[in-house]
């Protein structure tokens, strides 16, 4: 058995606006494009109850992020001033139109007091241009003083494979070497970390990128999701969970993974407060299902009671999307 939904960490999703089109890409581009949409000062004003509550750290997602510089600079200045930890900063890394705008808003979000991780969503999905990825990364690192402040983000292909060739590239353009575990990339590195790793300083000086490969996970109605040969093992949430992911309109999930957009992990809106959010959350059979008792476990139930599943997925984040649009979610 699990544990009630308590969450660690607040990301938020100030626009679900994006300078790119990936075909993995399932975030509901329409969602605060109309109507009241989250502003800074709502979210600081949900970040004080958050850390009161037992938050101690904060990321942003999107969409693109650092299409909202003023969103980013108020949020984070507000983070520092509650003293809570940071945690990834995802982007593309290839939102910018000219070294000038790159600079300037990588400069806002620093000198707001961002110290956590660029997290660069890079594979054959987003097909950036590794020059720019690099120009990116060399950017950065140069205005935060150290270059052990990014991490690459690479969805695997329909077939498990990586963007081997492209990663490869992004690397000679930082004069680094990618490697690899097998046909899995591990890490972009440079000798100058490879010898301050050698000589045991951690000064940040070194380009030393880990590389998170992710498997691909399928969306909702797609046949190929069912013939996987096991069954997933339940994590209880373990990785996309325990955390309020808010999205642009202000309405907060209790996932960062792409099932967030259905109303069956949706607590409220950050309007109504931290406490009554967490309480709501707790109440929702599917976050129970979820956190609590478990999928694995709830699948079991649906199977005795007659439920037949097209087949099989190790997939736990797929399994729960299906749930929710299938309207096999607990109602209890």
């Amino acid at each position: 058995m699990g544990e009630p939904f308590t969450p660690r960490e607040v990301i938020f999703a100030p626009t679900n606006r994006c300078n790119l089109t990936c075909g993995h890409c399932r975030v509901n581009r329409a969602r605060g494009a109309q109507g009241p949409r989250l502003t800074a000062e709502a979210a600081c004003a949900f970040l004080e109850g958050a850390a009161a509550g037992g938050v101690d750290r904060v990321g942003f997602s999107g969409g693109e992020p650092f299409l909202e510089p003023d969103f980013l600079a108020a949020v984070i200045t507000k983070a520092v001033e509650l003293e809570l930890f940071f945690d990834r900063l995802m982007t593309n890394g290839d939102w910018w139109a000219d070294t000038a705008e790159l600079e300037a808003t990588l400069t806002r979000v620093l000198d707001a007091g961002f110290d956590g991780t660029f997290a660069i969503s890079a594979d054959a999905w987003h097909g950036q241009d590794p020059k720019r990825l690099a120009e990116f990364i060399a950017r950065a690192g140069k205005l935060a003083g150290r270059f052990d402040v990014f991490e690459i983000v690479s969805v695997l292909d329909r077939k498990g494979a990586a963007a081997t060739d492209m990663l490869k590239r992004l690397a000679r353009e930082l004069d680094a070497e990618l490697l690899c575990d097998g046909d899995l990339p591990r890490a972009i590195q440079n000798g100058r970390a490879r010898r301050n790793r050698e000589q045991g300083m951690d000064d940040g000086s070194g380009i030393d990128i880990p590389v998170l490969a992710i498997p691909y996970s399928a969306g909702f109605g797609d046949a190929e999701a069912w013939k996987g040969k096991r069954w997933f093992t339940d994590d209880w949430c373990e990785g996309p969970g325990n955390v309020f992911f808010v999205h642009p309109d202000g309405l907060a999930a209790v996932c960062c993974g792409f099932a967030n957009e259905n109303d069956e992990l949706i607590a409220g809106n950050v309007s109504e407060g931290f406490d009554a959010l967490l309480a709501a959350a707790r109440a929702k059979p599917q976050v129970r299902a979820c956190y609590e008792l478990g999928l694995a476990a709830y699948r079991e139930r649906l199977e005795a009671s007659g439920v037949v599943f097209p087949g099989k997925t190790a997939d736990a984040c797929f399994f729960c999307d299906h749930l929710c649009r299938s309207g096999l979610s607990p109602r209890a």
